[in-house]
């Protein structure tokens, strides 16, 4: 199945009622921040439950301080997208593109990430719990030994990580 282009994708969050109805949300030129004073999609200090949003080309989309729960995002462009102090649980990333997002300091529980584009992705300050990576392209992911070391990866994913000594600086928006 063909991923609905942007425009299309807002129509569907709005026909869900996930975002307001009306205009659609400008899509940023850079990944978003939590103080920019225009956003494209943005979920912001809500929560997201039991929802479908698959086959969806939404990137550079803001999640912040939200919780994600029992959710598809299968197959969906998320790529660029920045996604700081969050509690994603239950919820399938399977062949979504996150390439090039901010993922640090979320909350990681039974998060599927099968064959998921995850290239450049920082989750510095995650904590993962039964997460499944099988077939995911981790490639220059930034990702600590130490919560490298509770994931089930391929050899070939754990070459090509960024691993990182430790997190480093917390994410702004916390």
């Amino acid at each position: 199945m063909a991923r609905l282009s942007y425009e299309d994708s807002c129509r569907s969050l709005q026909s869900q009622q996930i975002i307001d109805p009306g205009d659609i949300p400008p899509l940023p030129q850079r990944p978003p921040r939590h103080d920019d004073e225009v956003l494209g999609v943005s979920f912001f200090r809500t929560m997201l439950a039991d929802s479908t949003l698959e086959h969806l080309t939404l990137p550079r989309t803001l999640f912040g301080r939200s919780e994600i729960r029992a959710t598809s995002f299968q197959d969906t462009d998320l790529s660029e997208s920045t996604a700081n102090w969050n509690d994603f649980i239950d919820v399938d990333f399977s062949t979504a593109d996150l390439s090039r997002s901010d993922f640090r300091a979320c909350i990681l529980q039974s998060v599927r990430f099968r064959g998921a584009k995850l290239a450049d992705v920082d989750f510095r300050h995650c904590g993962f719990t039964a997460c499944d990576f099988s077939g995911a392209d981790l490639t220059d992911a930034k990702i600590t030994r130490k919560a490298g070391a509770s994931l089930q990866l391929s050899s070939e994913q754990q070459r090509v990580i960024d691993w990182q000594a430790d997190d480093g600086e917390e994410p702004e928006g916390g």
